[in-house]
């Protein structure tokens, strides 16, 4: 599970980018007309691109979502980052990242 927090909504509501407790972005659609508001928490299987259900912390409400950009696409759009496990276990390995 992986938890991460709404940036930004669509004007339609249809649509979340969230930032994931890795930094990454990752794009969600909302298949079943919940209200997900910028700011809340959102854990959930965040990096399995498919249909998936995730749970808002904030609200305590299970939304049906299409999570459209999974295995982490999106981090720093343009731009090369360190692996957070490879920091953490002293490596310095770099990944190229959309």
């Amino acid at each position: 599970m992986i938890q991460g927090y709404v940036k930004l909504r669509d004007k339609d509501q249809r649509k979340v980018i969230v930032r994931t407790e890795y930094d990454d972005l990752i794009v969600l659609r909302i298949l079943d007309g919940a209200n997900i508001d910028v700011g809340d928490a959102i854990v959930g299987a965040l990096d399995c691109q498919g249909e998936n259900f995730i749970l808002d912390l904030n609200k305590q409400l299970g939304v049906r979502v299409y999570v459209e950009n999974g295995h982490r696409l999106f981090a720093s759009a343009g731009r090369h980052t360190e692996d957070r496990h490879s920091i953490q276990s002293g490596r310095s390995v770099r990944r190229l990242e959309a």
